[in-house]
């Protein structure tokens, strides 16, 4: 390996290490700072003369960094996670997958990987869910001094803390694959972006204005909301979490209904992001994006099916 080379495989590993650790040292940025920790070695890797072996060298490093600045047990939360995240989106881009397929593998094997760590750290589920509620507690207290601080009471009652504690809990399993997942997606349109449509020999994104999701995924999406009414309550908790990520899918498809015509529109840029910033921070707005996404199996609103033959012979009679 060349004196450049490994230059650029310290700088990658430094700067991936550094967003990671962002997470902690930094509120609220530093967590959006971290979802791009694969970013920097996956644009020196991917792409360029023996890929898997700059990826896992550059991985292992950034592991390295990580422990001596934060301990072992940080390090190996970022090789169970990032780094882990970072190996599998470069192997796959090396074999040519299509994105959704990366996503996918990678946002699942995070989410197994991170919860088999999380148990043996813990020691057991009681364990683990009795951290969970102590850290999600101690975010609302810092919450609420964080509105003291500025003259403002939150007025959260008691009960309904519990609540919300509760709820983000059973709600867990669908939020960590859904950040697993935009983790890939973010980390994979920057690579894209940056430098992959000079490297790689296939096209990794397309239009994705007129990005659509597969026809059975519908099935999957009626079928776990009609679970949702099981009685069991452990039950109801899967069906709720499999909900929501297949709704979260659906959301994807409606922001790219948006997309196509604002594309159409000529709508500037800036304007864009703020739509897709609302739309992702207001549940009414999302429930809604995520309603059109659905609908869009039988309304088809960018018509990009070709009219069928039972169309075209229902117009002979008009």
């Amino acid at each position: 390996m060349t004196r450049k080379a490994i230059i650029g495989m310290v700088r990658a590993a430094a700067l991936s290490a550094a967003l990671f650790l962002a997470g902690a040292a930094i509120p609220i940025a530093g967590s959006v700072a971290m979802l791009f920790a694969p970013a920097p070695i996956l644009i020196f890797a991917v792409g360029r003369i023996h890929p898997m072996i700059r990826t896992i060298v550059s991985i292992w490093l950034a592991a390295a960094l990580v422990l001596v600045a934060a301990g072992p047990i940080a390090g190996l939360a970022y090789l169970a996670t990032f780094g882990l995240a970072t190996g599998m989106m470069a192997y796959m881009v090396e074999r040519r997958q299509p994105f959704e397929l990366i996503v996918l593998v990678t946002a699942a094997v995070m989410v197994a990987v991170g919860t088999a760590l999380a148990l043996a750290l813990a020691g057991s589920p009681d364990a683990l869910l009795a951290t969970l509620h102590q850290a999600l507690n101690a975010g609302m207290d810092r919450g609420r001094n964080l509105y003291k601080v500025f003259g403002m009471e939150s007025g959260i009652p008691a009960e309904t803390q519990a609540a919300i504690v509760n709820m983000t809990i059973r709600l867990g399993p669908a939020l960590a694959a859904i950040s697993a997942a935009l983790t890939a997606l973010v980390n994979l349109s920057l690579f894209w972006r940056w430098v992959g449509k000079q490297r790689l020999t296939y096209q990794l994104f397309g239009d994705l204005a007129k990005w659509s999701t597969p026809e059975w995924l519908i099935w999957v999406f009626l079928a776990t909301g009609f679970a949702l009414f099981i009685p069991v309550p452990a039950l109801g908790t899967i069906a709720l979490d499999a909900f929501l990520c297949v709704a979260a899918v659906y959301f994807c498809q409606g922001l790219a209904i948006m997309a196509f015509y604002f594309k159409m529109l000529a709508m500037p840029g800036v304007a864009r992001a703020a739509v897709y910033l609302i739309a992702g921070i207001q549940p009414v707005l999302a429930a809604l994006v995520c309603a059109v996404g659905v609908f869009d199996l039988w309304v088809d609103f960018r018509r990009l099916k070709p009219p069928s033959q039972e169309a075209d012979n229902f117009g002979d009679f008009f």
